[in-house]
């Protein structure tokens, strides 16, 4: 029998170098390379430890390095808790069906629902929220453009500057909000536009107001409509080209006093040459200042013009004045 005493130092090592030896090749096994040929592995427990421990001897810390932090914390406690982590990652995201109960507990119309849902593998564009965004081109949307105007700056425009201004200021740390600036587009009616035409009119006027015939009458010279993106903030129309008639001249809230309304009506006049256009006013409309600028002459004064029209609340007067521009 050997009476010979081995330490604990002594045995560890001995052992040490093997162990070193394994735990490199296991780490080698484990590690990856980033983008740039950088080599990098998982961290050991004693990594996180350290690390923890380092960290709780206080600093400033960005919000995604204590983010980093937070969760090694949690994943700590939750060895220490014996928490089995399911590690498996889905190859696929689950389908409708997978989410939902078996398909013999569903109606037969649920089951023809899920299976119109599965059979979409892609959005039209021109169906998607990014077209919304940033426009689409409809048919021959582009020859019917009239003008392009990329210098006025509305009131609405500058307030979704301040606000991003705003957030940015407030919070530096992330990443600034994105900003595609658009141009104010003047074309004619197109049938993409009337749902957010009569939302205009209506508020702007009286509620009913429907202007879908005039995309029939020679749209090209008798609407104008200004757009910025896929937003319509101005709309203008003529009768007819026989009866160059303005029923109505509207402009959103929040896009007023930019020139809109009077660059829509130049439109308006330029393309109806050689005919005389007539309209009606409140009497109180100041808008009366802007077709006075355009040789608009009062020839008629007419009492109750909009009493059928207006709400009894409204502020607007309900008596009007005919207007004429002579242009023969």
């Amino acid at each position: 029998m050997d009476d010979t005493k081995t330490t604990f130092e002594d045995s560890m090592n001995k052992l040490l170098p093997e162990y070193l030896r394994d735990r490199a090749v296991l780490q080698e096994k484990e590690s990856e390379k980033d983008v740039t040929g950088q080599a990098l592995r998982p961290l050991t427990r004693s990594d996180v430890s350290s690390f923890i421990g380092a960290t709780g001897k206080g600093g400033s810390w960005s919000v995604s390095q204590a983010i980093a932090i937070r969760k090694l914390k949690v994943a700590q406690e939750r060895r220490r808790a014996g928490y089995r982590e399911n590690k498996t990652i889905p190859t696929s995201p689950p389908s409708y069906a997978e989410l939902l109960p078996p398909a013999s507990t569903l109606s037969e119309h649920t089951n023809s629902i899920i299976e119109a849902l599965e059979s979409i593998k892609t959005t039209p564009f021109e169906n998607s929220f990014l077209s919304r965004l940033y426009g689409v081109a409809w048919g021959d949307a582009i020859a019917r453009v009239v003008s392009v105007d990329w210098e006025t700056v509305t009131p609405w425009m500058s307030l979704m500057n301040d606000v991003r201004e705003h957030y940015t200021l407030a919070h530096p740390e992330r990443d600034p909000p994105s900003n595609v600036v658009s141009p104010i587009t003047y074309t004619s009616l197109q049938p993409w536009h009337l749902d957010q035409v009569h939302d205009l009119l209506d508020r702007a006027f009286w509620s009913g107001i429907d202007v879908k015939d005039s995309l029939e009458y020679s749209p090209e010279r008798c609407t104008i409509i200004a757009t910025y993106a896929r937003l319509v903030v101005g709309v203008a129309i003529i009768s007819s080209p026989r009866e160059t008639y303005i029923t109505y001249l509207a402009v959103r809230a929040g896009w007023e006093n930019s020139q809109i309304a009077t660059t829509m009506l130049y439109h308006l006049i330029t393309l109806n040459p050689h005919q005389d256009i007539t309209l009606h006013v409140s009497v109180n409309n100041s808008a009366m200042l802007m077709y006075n600028r355009f040789g608009f002459k009062a020839e008629e004064f007419v009492a109750g013009f909009y009493e059928a029209y207006l709400d009894p609340q409204s502020r607007a007067s309900k008596n009007a004045f005919r207007l004429r521009l002579r242009q023969h």
